[in-house]
């Protein structure tokens, strides 16, 4: 038997640890984990994006920032991959 359950709540949803925290924005349609104030993943309409610890955008799975169509992204080490996919 599947348990399904549908929480409803308008605006954004904070939940806390002790340092981070995961943000749900029913606004803007995004889940947002961050830590220690720094982004660390992105989940929203144009897909996933995974960060390093000092906020450098490394991972994306979805849509490429120029034209839309749907990939798979590593930058290297310290190249923050949206502004190296929007040249």
């Amino acid at each position: 038997m599947a348990i399904v359950k549908n929480v409803e709540f308008q605006g954004n949803k904070v939940i806390s640890t002790n340092n981070g925290d995961i943000s749900i924005n029913q606004g803007t349609g995004e889940l947002l984990i961050r830590k220690n104030g720094v982004i660390l993943t992105r989940i929203n309409s144009q897909g996933f994006i995974y960060s390093e610890t000092d906020g450098t955008r490394r991972i994306l799975i979805g849509s490429h920032p120029k034209d839309g169509h749907i990939i798979e992204a590593i930058s290297d080490p310290g190249i923050d991959i949206i502004q190296e996919l929007s040249r």
